[in-house]
């Protein structure tokens, strides 16, 4: 009865609502669920109208919703995000660091010479660790000023050919344009250069509106899939990728 009252309407139920083309590949998308705008991420889903669309291409099976493509980041991940949406952020030096070298397994450098930018540092618990512990000649990146490290930090305007590796750990979920931060990312290192991340990849067979890692209200609007990611590096030029034991969501791409 809600569907044929929708149409008489002129409304269109989610299954059939006008799409948008697929931030990735240009592809066409589907609604693939939708889900409450202040969805938080590993929290349950709350009792509210479900306003917030996830798009999913038909080609890359790339999950996206367009919640913040409007809005100011810089506003979005302020002290109240980092105190109470993101409270983990203190422990992921230590996944950071397997990036790290992960990347040099491409790169095959001395690890104590390499030019590391840790892309999205977020408070900067990495970049000071790297620094005071194992003298890695690490820098910051972000959209707000970090608490620790801030002697590293470089804001936004990442330098041509300046890194041999960029990692970014938790962070390519949050990106509203992603092939746009992919390209500056590439800029910025030197050849050969590695970009490595870790993000939770999104599988469209096990992944529904329920998987625990969606969360438009803390920013989880980027959600790769392993085809989304090898399309992405296929357009970048990526020379080689290797993962993690296997994981999609753990990834290094080497850059010629």
């Amino acid at each position: 009865m809600t569907f044929l009252s929708d149409l008489l309407r002129g409304k269109a139920p989610p299954a059939l609502a006008p799409a948008v083309a697929c931030k990735i590949c240009g592809g066409p998308t589907k609604i693939a669920f939708a889900l409450p705008q202040s969805k938080l991420t590993g929290q349950p889903i709350p009792a509210a109208p479900d306003d917030c669309p996830y798009y999913e291409c038909t080609r890359c099976e790339f999950l996206f919703c367009t919640q913040h493509d409007q809005a100011d980041h810089a506003r979005l991940y302020d002290d109240d995000y980092w105190k109470h949406q993101d409270p983990d952020w203190h422990g992921r030096v230590g996944q950071t660091l397997r990036l790290v070298m992960l990347s040099n397994y491409l790169l095959g450098k001395d690890p104590s010479q390499l030019d590391v930018l840790d892309f999205g540092c977020g408070m900067g618990c990495f970049v000071e660790s790297a620094r005071r512990d194992l003298q890695l000649r690490a820098w910051g990146s972000d959209l707000i000023s970090p608490r620790f490290g801030r002697e590293f930090f470089v804001g936004t305007e990442l330098p041509a050919a300046g890194y041999d590796v960029v990692v970014a750990c938790e962070v390519i979920e949050h990106l509203g344009q992603p092939m746009d931060a992919f390209a500056a990312i590439a800029r910025s290192l030197k050849r050969p250069g590695v970009f490595a991340f870790q993000t939770a990849y999104y599988d469209p067979a096990a992944c529904d509106r329920t998987w625990w890692y969606l969360g438009p209200a803390n920013g989880h609007i980027s959600l790769h899939s392993a085809r989304s990611l090898e399309r992405a590096a296929e357009q970048l030029g990526v020379a080689r990728r290797v993962t993690w034991g296997g994981y999609p969501g753990v990834q290094a791409w080497l850059f010629n």
